[in-house]
């Protein structure tokens, strides 16, 4: 060993903290290495994050590691109760020891850490087929194959990744998601590829907010203004001459619009790290980025009004069936908060939870079409009333039918009438035939129809509701539903009307951004009871 050269394992813990440090930055999230001995034992050989960082203790992170069947990129959720998935990337071994990589991303729909750090100490939410294509190039270039380039000392290879760039984010363009959110993450990998001090999005209206990775000196945001082209020049704009420049600690910098004219905004990089000058290379890659930007706010946009409208709808649907009976007012809405409690209870998702909350609101939406004289009719139902009042599931089917983003929820509409038995309507489907989502409407529909007081009759009691429900389990209603009834009771017996807002907005937002077919719901009477 030479003179002043470190010990082996220093060099190893070197090496370690130096590949982190380098993964962070190609991430832009907190990396830790994991390495497990021959003999099982695990540690973290290096962890690159801030403080509020949660790591897994090695034991379990190396449990998660042999979860994994020995893949070469997975994904690692700690818990249901996390705001944050890690992306597993499996390292070379070295000295015998197994080494995987972790990087730590925020869950989408969990930022609330405040202005200017929506996701905290993680990276920027990503979908997971985006993720494990990232960890799969990574992988690929830690493994020196052809097809993913060489290893961190490879001088090549920022060029190559800076070719994939404009690939990967388009990949993880999703107009579903806030402009700043897409903003965020190209500006956080640009600055990577650049090896720059800061980049930022910067754009035309200064109602919109400056989106910035790293900083120029410590200033805010609104510097990378000063940056900008004049009026009356068009195309990129970079200097070099750290005397031209108008803001002090700008050595280097340049400027790219997203379209000729400006119209959206611009892309700005500041001091590239090595301190060269930016060249036409830097200006090409972030030419495409720009126009990314400028696609996503614009497509967004369109998004947004999208969602509204179809919030509108359902709004004034709800309002309808409201308007119909003042004895069901509310009803709807007590039907979907219940059916989403239930939901919760049984262990569903929250796309599947919010399928039952948005079908809550609407499984009545046929009545629209039923006489006001036998909805209200405070007596009795003659066999002929009682088959008008049949209709409504159909009916409703008929005033969803074009509406294609609700098209998942008509299962529930058509079927929350159905009897676990076979008895119900409107075609006598029992068990599992009947559509999961229709089997909980089902419990949802008939406990607040016997906890509301009706024309024809006063609210029954919690006693008396508990034991029909008791006495109609695997006859009118699923057992395991009503089960699940018994272990969320009390919250169930909370649930009163507050009204369309935040939750019926959320739930909208997921409905209009899902793929097709994504619903795991939708793909599987005054009689007895009077359920709604």
């Amino acid at each position: 060993m030479t003179v002043g050269e470190p010990p082996p394992r220093d060099q190893a813990e070197h090496r370690a903290r130096c590949r982190a440090r380098a993964l962070s930055l190609e991430f832009s999230a907190p990396v830790g290495l994991l390495e497990i001995g021959p003999g099982g034992e695990a540690s973290w050989a290096a962890r690159v994050g801030e403080d509020e960082v949660r790591w897994p203790r090695s034991e379990r992170a190396a449990s998660a590691v042999r979860e994994s069947g020995g893949k070469a990129v997975s994904l690692w959720i700690p818990g249901p109760a996390e705001n944050h998935l890690w992306l597993i990337v499996r390292c070379p071994d070295e000295g015998g020891a197994s080494t995987t990589a972790w990087a730590g991303f925020a869950l989408s729909g969990t930022g609330h850490w405040g202005v200017g750090r929506p996701w905290g100490p993680w990276g920027t939410p990503a979908p997971a087929p985006a993720l494990l294509a990232w960890g799969r190039e990574i992988h690929a270039r830690l493994a020196g194959s052809p097809s993913g380039g060489s290893g961190p000392g490879d001088s090549e290879a920022p060029a190559r990744r800076r070719l994939k760039l404009p690939d990967r984010l388009t990949r993880e363009l999703s107009v579903s998601d806030p402009p700043e959110r897409f903003q965020r993450l190209a500006v956080e990998a640009l600055r990577g590829a650049l090896q720059a001090e800061a980049v930022a999005w910067v754009p035309r209206s200064r109602r919109e907010p400056v989106v910035q990775s790293g900083s120029i000196s410590g200033r805010g945001p609104e510097t990378f203004r000063q940056l900008l082209p004049r009026p009356d020049r068009q195309g990129d704009h970079s200097w070099s001459d750290p005397n031209s420049a108008t803001v002090a600690g700008v050595r280097h910098a340049l400027a790219v619009a997203a379209d000729p004219e400006g119209g959206a905004g611009w892309l700005v990089a500041v001091n590239p790290l090595d301190d060269r000058p930016f060249g036409q290379d830097e200006a090409d890659l972030l030419r495409p980025i720009a126009s990314l930007i400028a696609a996503q706010r614009t497509n967004s946009r369109h998004y947004a009004e999208l969602k509204d409208l179809l919030f509108g709808v359902i709004r004034s649907l709800s309002a309808a069936i409201d308007a119909k009976d003042p004895y069901t007012l509310g009803h709807s809405e007590r039907v979907g908060r219940i059916a989403a409690q239930l939901g919760e209870a049984m262990g569903l998702s929250a796309n599947e939870r919010g399928d039952l909350y948005l079908c809550g609101l609407l499984h009545d939406v046929g009545k629209i079409g039923i006489s006001d004289a036998i909805l209200q009719k405070a007596g009795p139902l003659t066999p002929s009333e009682f088959g008008e009042i049949k209709r409504h599931v159909r009916i409703g089917v008929q005033i969803l039918s074009d509406l294609k983003k609700l098209n998942h929820l008509l299962p529930g509409v058509a079927h929350h009438h159905e009897n676990f038995d076979g008895s119900g309507y409107p075609d006598g489907l029992a068990g599992a035939s009947i559509p999961k989502i229709a089997r909980i409407l089902a419990v949802a529909d008939a406990f607040d129809a016997m906890s509301s007081t009706r024309p024809y009759r006063r609210r029954l009691s919690p006693d008396q509701i508990d034991r029909i429900f008791r006495d109609g389990a695997g006859t009118q209603w699923d057992p395991e539903v009503v089960s699940a009834l018994f272990t969320c009771r009390q919250q169930v017996e909370r649930i009163r009307q507050k009204g369309l807002g935040d939750s019926v907005m959320q739930v909208v937002d997921d409905t209009i951004g899902r793929a097709e077919g994504a619903s795991i719901l939708s793909s599987s009477t005054h009689a007895a009871v009077d359920a709604g």
